[in-house]
């Protein structure tokens, strides 16, 4: 990125809101999901996946998955332009689990704001190692932040349909 560049999306990602997601917002939410995950999986996955992708989005099972996380809201002047989540890992103990990213316009920071919240709110609740998937395309992101790759697999995500997916770590002080 040019340092003008650099201004202009530190400019724009200053001009962001970042606010819980609450279920009335969860519309909001999954247009935003639906959108921004078919954008940057568009490489990746089928046709067939891409529909099976937004049908998950919009079932009911999606909502009961959407809120075991607290999810965190990227809005700029009341559109939610992204958002990430994060939730007390299972097992093993003390790492938190981060969601990807879902952010509408890559490269103005939005993202990095969105991650640097959630790290913030799970350290505050006493985690320093982070752990996250993302696809492909995301890896890059996620590398500039401190993640490291720990592993390459797939998530399904609906019956017969998996979704490549990269694994990522990250430990804090």
């Amino acid at each position: 990125m040019t340092p003008a560049e650099t201004i202009g999306s530190d400019r724009i990602a200053g001009l962001i809101d970042l606010a819980p997601i609450d279920i009335d917002d969860f519309s909001a939410l999954r247009y935003l999901y639906a959108k921004t995950l078919i954008a940057q999986t568009a490489a990746s996955v089928s046709d067939e996946q891409a529909a099976a992708l937004i049908r998950l989005i919009y079932s009911p099972a999606y909502t009961d998955l959407v809120m075991e996380e607290e999810i965190v809201g990227a809005w700029l002047d009341g559109e939610l332009v992204g958002s990430a989540a994060w939730h007390p890992g299972r097992e093993p103990v003390g790492i938190a689990r981060l969601g990807p990213v879902f952010v509408r316009h890559p490269r103005f920071g939005i993202g990095r704001r969105l991650l640097a919240e959630l790290e913030a709110r799970a350290h505050r609740s006493g985690f320093r190692q982070f752990a996250t998937w993302s696809t492909i395309e995301a890896v890059p992101f996620f590398e500039r932040h401190g993640y490291q790759v720990t592993s390459r697999g797939a998530k399904a995500f609906a019956p017969g349909h998996l979704l490549p997916v990269t694994f990522l770590r990250k430990d804090v002080a």
